[in-house]
């Protein structure tokens, strides 16, 4: 009598949300957001701050560094403060 082996083939497991905390560039409005991915957190971010433009840049709120790659996104701890600032806006201390 063989024996019949079957492979199951998973999809890649998704990373698990990470909760950070995004406030906007006059530090009025601050939003907790969790996400796994920085595309993830830029698009939850356009939602919770109703903007439509699109065209964001998100920094660290401490120090105004910007975060625009996953390698560095991933590398920050939960809980990292973001400040969402839109065209135009700059970090301010």
């Amino acid at each position: 009598v063989g024996a019949v082996t079957k492979q199951t083939l998973f999809p890649p497991l998704m990373p698990a949300g990470r909760p950070f905390r995004v406030s906007n560039a006059s530090r009025s409005s601050r939003k907790g957001i969790v996400a796994s991915t920085l595309q993830e957190l830029i698009s939850k971010t356009l939602d919770a701050f109703l903007i439509s433009a699109g065209i964001i840049t998100l920094v660290l709120e401490e120090d105004g560094t910007i975060v625009d790659t996953e390698e560095f996104f991933q590398s920050l701890d939960d809980n990292t403060h973001f400040m969402v600032l839109e065209k135009g806006q700059k970090w301010t201390q």
